[in-house]
């Protein structure tokens, strides 16, 4: 990411704009840290003990989350569209995820703890790059940058140096995949539209994820889904959609 930065013109004429105000480089270091980095480790986490599902199912309320942090932040009361696109997109992920039937999902306390850390902090990364992107850093330089800078924090943590399990042909493919889909262009994704999207917007456009997990399931391994879960996904499309309808029939 770094050289298609470099590549792209974008990598100096963003260094520049940081060392004009120096102090801007701490955030960058933080965004890596708690925005990119503990974002993954915590979603990670979560899933080891109480799977995607659970998972899945509390961090619908990270929208929440990012209306209620920005409003604070900002003291100010959200909007009806706000609001209402979070409880729709809640309900639809919940719906989608459970069939209708919470009793389909016992989650351990331990996947409640690691989920509610995850939206959290997934929050925070909706919110604290506006101003960066304000000041005209590069998304890509700033996802690039953070990815490395919070990848070095990681290493003191690690306690086993054995890369030879990730060396094998399977694991190294879905490494990869992770890497490279489901981390640098699902971030990059996410900050090019956080550039141009409210935080709450982005949140709750976020929540296509589970949509498209299970149309993407049904296209390419078979899976079928019933009434309820399409409800979810109609509820889900109508969250995103709502801020706009509301700005052009209620502003």
């Amino acid at each position: 990411m770094l050289v298609i930065t470099i590549l792209r013109g974008k990598f100096n004429l963003s260094v520049a704009i940081l060392n004009r105000r120096k102090k801007l480089w701490l955030d960058i270091i933080i965004y890596g840290i708690i925005g990119v980095i503990a974002v993954q480790f915590t979603y990670f986490q979560a899933i080891s003990i109480g799977g995607a599902a659970a998972t899945t199912v509390i961090l619908s309320a990270m929208p929440a989350m990012v209306v209620i942090w920005d409003s604070l932040y900002k003291r100010k009361f959200p909007t009806r569209a706000e609001v209402l696109a979070v409880i729709l997109a809640m309900v639809g992920v919940f719906l989608l995820v459970t069939g209708g039937d919470p009793t389909t999902i016992l989650v351990p306390l331990g996947c409640v703890a690691w989920s509610l850390a995850s939206g959290a902090v997934f929050a925070f990364s909706a919110i604290f790059p506006k101003h960066l992107f304000k000041m005209k850093i590069d998304p890509a330089f700033m996802t690039s940058i953070g990815m490395f800078l919070g990848g070095l924090m990681t290493f003191p943590l690690i306690d086993d140096w054995n890369w030879l399990p990730f060396v094998t042909e399977g694991t190294f493919f879905n490494v990869a995949w992770i890497i490279i889909f489901g981390t640098v262009i699902a971030f990059l994704s996410f900050n090019a539209g956080l550039k141009f999207l409210t935080p709450e917007e982005a949140a709750i456009t976020a929540m296509t994820e589970p949509v498209s997990s299970v149309i993407i399931s049904y296209f390419v391994f078979g899976a079928t889904f019933g009434l309820i879960e399409s409800i979810g996904i109609i509820l889900v499309l109508t969250a995103i959609l709502t801020p706009v309808i509301f700005a052009k029939n209620f502003s």
